[in-house]
């Protein structure tokens, strides 16, 4: 549709539906005239009186040419997230456990890539192979000096561990002291009366010997593999 300005004679190109059954009050871009339009003789008339929209007031004032043929923006239809979000939720726990899979079938190969790994491994229960041969580790080493007349008496305890899923012998203890150098001056082994430690479960052992050596400053407990 043609709208000419009766002032200027500007002539605009509108759509004829934002003027309306009723006509509209108009104002001119170029010299600010404002009037009445109307809609053509020959565009369709409604059947039923549609109720104002409330989304677009006509001002008093006049609506210029501008806000007549400005683009109007189409809605964007409502999106479904209902099943991306299923989808993506699935795919999350997919690849979880893909990953727990892999961590647990594969643990050896993990191990020996990271061996800072085994740890974690064992404090759930899982068996890994390490360089560990004995498959016995020792925890929470604890040394205690006495002295009762003029004797002192040094106790060396601590726990062997096994971090396996298999019955391990208990080896013989290796104990020594070492000085500030980082060379032994004592050493002596000993045993516990358990004969093996089950699968994961532990031991206690303590042992003790009179007026260790002055230069001593440190404690070192091995487990003395039965085959070396």
């Amino acid at each position: 549709m043609i709208l000419t300005c009766p002032s200027c004679a500007t002539r605009y190109s509108i759509d004829p539906v934002t003027i309306g059954p009723e006509g509209r009050a108009v104002k001119c871009a170029k010299c600010g005239h404002k009037w009445r339009e109307f809609q053509p003789d020959d565009m369709p008339k409604p059947v039923a009186a549609a109720e104002p929209a409330q989304s677009e007031p006509q001002p008093e004032e006049g609506l210029s040419i501008e806000q007549m043929t400005a683009p109007r923006k189409t809605p964007a239809p409502p999106q479904k997230k209902g099943k991306r979000s299923w989808l993506g939720w699935f795919l999350l726990l997919l690849l979880v456990m893909l990953l727990v899979a892999g961590a647990y079938f594969a643990r050896n190969i993990v191990v020996q890539l990271w061996p800072g790994s085994a740890p974690l491994y064992q404090s759930l229960r899982i068996d890994v192979e390490t360089r560990n041969m004995l498959g016995l580790e020792i925890h929470d080493l604890k040394t205690r000096s006495i002295l009762q007349n003029d004797v002192t008496t040094l106790t060396v305890s601590g726990i062997i561990k096994n971090v396996t899923a298999s019955p391990q012998p208990l080896p013989r203890i290796r104990i020594a002291l070492i000085d500030g150098d980082g060379q032994t001056v004592y050493s002596w082994t000993t045993t516990v009366e358990e004969p093996q430690v089950m699968p994961w479960g532990q031991v206690e052992f303590s042992s003790s010997m009179n007026q260790p050596p002055e230069e001593a400053k440190n404690v070192k407990v091995d487990l003395i593999d039965p085959e070396s």
